[in-house]
């Protein structure tokens, strides 16, 4: 009786034990192990960040008469995470919210900062915009990017400085239309090009297809600024 008993007591404390892990967690099981790698739970406040861009996410989607299914299927991640963005209840890290503004076929500039149809031929440093990435939380996620190139959807040029902080980087890898040169400008940067990792420092330049899954990362000690060339704009 005592083993029965015992048993028992086991299975009834294995269960309550399992009702209770933590909701983040549960919530990171339920997403594929991929989005699991690329995506931020929103706890912190960024969680208003998470919001608007989910909004903007929805509204572009609506706009062009895409389905959840039809957005996931172009930014090749599921529809339920999808869903779980333009509800404010994840925050996409960058290289998934690349791949989600790639898919709607805009820039990254065009939609955290909203295009620009001007012409412009010149631009003074003081005047230099810099693309909003505050909705990654941790200021910038250690990436600063500065349009050189104003972004205007009549352009299929786009140039951008980035500055990338010890430790920081694209979060994960995309692949996109186009071609893309860079030249770096100070600093150390770890290219990661169709699996292949690259060591580039002050005075190194690179060029490649767009279409190779690739990735950026600063192993330090210190900042790595890059000139960044894209086309057609795509960040």
């Amino acid at each position: 009786m005592k083993n029965g008993s015992s048993s028992k007591l086991k299975t009834v404390a294995d269960s309550i034990a399992d009702k209770a892990k933590p909701e983040r967690k549960r919530r990171a099981e339920a997403l594929p192990s991929n989005a699991r790698a690329a995506a931020i739970d929103t706890t912190e406040p960024a969680a208003l960040e998470a919001v608007r861009i989910g909004r903007r996410l929805q509204t572009m989607r609506r706009a062009q008469g895409l389905t959840l299914v039809d957005l996931a299927s172009k930014a090749n991640c599921s529809a339920s995470l999808v869903s779980r963005v333009e509800n404010g209840r994840l925050l996409p890290s960058l290289s998934v919210l690349h791949k989600l503004v790639a898919g709607l076929g805009t820039s990254m500039a065009s939609f955290l900062s909203g295009s620009e149809n001007e012409s412009c031929m010149l631009v003074r440093a003081s005047e230099r915009k810099e693309v909003a990435l505050d909705y990654l939380g941790d200021p910038h996620q250690g990436v600063r990017i500065e349009q050189i190139i104003p972004h205007s959807p009549e352009r299929t040029l786009q140039g951008n400085l980035i500055t990338i902080t010890a430790g920081h980087g694209s979060a994960g890898d995309y692949s996109h239309v186009g071609e893309e040169a860079g030249f770096v400008m100070d600093g150390f940067i770890e290219l990661t090009i169709d699996k292949q990792t690259h060591v580039l420092g002050k005075g190194d330049s690179f060029c490649f297809r767009s279409e190779a899954p690739h990735s950026f990362y600063n192993p330090g000690p210190g900042e790595a600024v890059v000139l960044w060339i894209n086309t057609p704009p795509t960040f």
